[in-house]
């Protein structure tokens, strides 16, 4: 099993993140950081994070509101959340807020790299169970995002691996129009809906040239798109 996970790390404090970052790309894990919730914004590769490790108390939006809105873009991301806050209530309301882990700092490495381990049988699991049945596989290098299909392969832009990667990892592969549009800091408006159609045309296009073939995305009448292939991500 492949524990390689894409990890997204936000921790203001710069000491432990440096230290969090070696101890985990030692273990094999792909490490992206940050020390904000708005610094995450500035780097693409947070959007294709498998599993992200928040700190509670972040400058800016806090970690709490940060998870909030992660999970509700990308409901299958896992999260760890690492606080000094031990009281049961705190850890409560973290579980109620899209928590899947709650670690207390001071974090010991071997924990958390356990839990890692864990969340990484679980999205091995949610990978292999329907895998058989995908023809579409979504690559994520370093350097571009490459689609594979049964006509062959191609390019996919940051936009378009953005989308398509949100529509994959939502229930059901469906998302509603303002998740969309916040996805891609685009406006709620007409204009903005337009934009994403144009976008969304592309990356219809690009499936079917690939070898999809039906609706392959679906527009659900004032609430969003529904992605109708199956996708695998590695």
């Amino acid at each position: 099993m492949d524990t390689s996970l894409r990890i997204g790390l936000v921790e203001d404090n710069e000491d432990l993140r440096s230290s969090l970052v070696d101890v985990l790309k030692i273990n094999g894990f792909k490490v992206t950081s940050a020390s904000s919730a708005e610094e995450i914004v500035e780097n693409e590769n947070f959007i294709f994070c498998e599993v992200m490790i928040i700190d509670l108390n972040l400058p800016g939006e806090d970690g709490l509101s940060l998870t909030v809105r992660l999970k509700k873009l990308y409901p299958r991301l896992r999260i760890i959340m690492m606080t000094a806050r031990s009281a049961l209530e705190e850890r409560i309301v973290g579980y109620d807020n899209g928590a899947d882990l709650y670690l207390v700092k001071p974090i010991m490495e071997l924990e958390l790299i356990a839990a890692l381990k864990a969340l990484a049988r679980q999205i091995y699991v949610d990978r292999t169970r329907t895998q058989d049945n995908r023809e579409i596989v979504l690559q994520l290098k370093s350097s571009n995002y490459e689609l594979t299909g049964p006509n062959g392969q191609l390019l996919l832009t940051y936009n378009e691996a953005k989308l398509l990667t949100a529509l994959a990892s939502a229930p059901g592969s469906t998302l509603e129009y303002w998740q969309l549009l916040e996805l891609l800091k685009l406006e709620l408006n007409p204009i903005g809906k337009k934009t994403l159609a144009v976008r969304l045309t592309r990356l219809r296009t690009k499936l079917i040239d690939l070898g999809c073939s039906g609706d392959v995305i679906k527009a659900i009448r004032s609430d969003g798109y529904h992605l109708c292939v199956p996708l695998l991500i590695i």
